[in-house]
């Protein structure tokens, strides 16, 4: 079994609102749950995960992650809510499974953008690869964890990366794994 680790840290601050009282309302993070779509060469999750305080919304990422090359699935796709009683980050993992048929050719890309208050883009990021897999009956799996919320995120799940954030962030952590068939 071959092995490719890629991790990506990005911290964005994003600021909030002034509420209109003294005292505003504890933000709380959710999420939509997966959406997975495929095609004959590709398969796709969609994750969107908010952050309120009230009806403002203060934080809110949109998570894609993306693979393809012949007969892709999605072999698992949960999500996990900070156990606190009111949720401060929410924790994605997908598992995208892929043959590299005739030709070989296999990749994938995961994007995330993340708003703060009132829309406004705070930042972008992407991570990908692609390639030619030489062995046509290799399984290619990609396991995929993306945490999103406000304040201090999780500790990730490889030490060299450190999880910190001011009111909004998000920490993607990708792993490639070959199958020699």
């Amino acid at each position: 079994m071959r092995s490719v680790a890629a991790a990506l840290l990005l911290v964005a601050v994003t600021s909030g609102g002034a509420a209109a009282s003294s005292e505003a309302p504890a933000a709380r993070c959710a999420a939509a749950r997966p959406v997975v779509t495929s095609t004959e060469t590709a398969v796709e999750a969609r994750v969107l995960t908010g952050c309120t305080a009230g009806e403002l919304v203060v934080f809110r990422a949109v998570f894609v992650a993306r693979a393809h090359g012949t007969s892709c699935t999605a072999v698992a796709a949960e999500l996990e809510a900070d156990p606190a009683g009111v949720p401060q980050w929410i924790r994605a993992r997908l598992e995208l499974a892929c043959p590299p048929g005739e030709k070989g050719l296999l990749g994938s890309q995961i994007t995330v953008e993340m708003y703060g208050a009132g829309d406004a883009r705070v930042a972008t990021y992407d991570l990908g690869d692609a390639f030619t897999e030489k062995n046509p009956s290799a399984r290619h799996l990609w396991t995929v964890e993306h945490v999103a919320g406000l304040g201090d995120l999780p500790v990730a799940p490889d030490p060299a990366v450190k999880a910190s954030a001011g009111d909004g962030g998000s920490r993607t952590h990708a792993n490639h794994e070959v199958y020699d068939g």
